[in-house]
């Protein structure tokens, strides 16, 4: 009986423990632009997202836990074939959900979605 309080404690303790979710982020890729992106590489700091293909007003979706610091890099090609690559610092926290929009000119932006 004296071990019954101190072993449902422990018990409880693992329950909750396992219910536990890291939080995590949203990374979006959009291709407002006219042409195709091929090869696409999403780096972050808990991993890196390959992506084959966005056509014209394509998007992607990715869930990731979240990392710091809040690091980023995104390479891809081109219809020519010509590799664009950009990197972004958004500091040591990240937001919950970020999105990456390449536009006409295959220029890329970093828009906050959600704080």
């Amino acid at each position: 009986m004296k071990l019954a309080l101190p072993i449902a404690l422990a018990a409880a303790s693992l329950l909750t423990a396992c219910n536990y979710t890291k939080p995590v982020m949203y990374l979006d890729v959009t291709n407002q632009s006219q042409g195709v992106m091929r090869n696409i590489e999403l780096t972050h700091p808990t991993g890196t997202v390959g992506i084959p293909q966005l056509r014209p007003g394509d998007g992607h979706q990715h869930m990731t836990p979240i990392g710091a610091p809040c690091k980023f890099q995104l390479k891809f090609e081109d219809e020519d074939g010509r590799l664009h690559q950009k990197d972004f610092d958004l500091g040591e926290k990240c937001p919950v959900e970020l999105s990456f929009d390449v536009t006409n000119g295959m220029q890329v932006n970093a828009r906050v979605v959600k704080r």
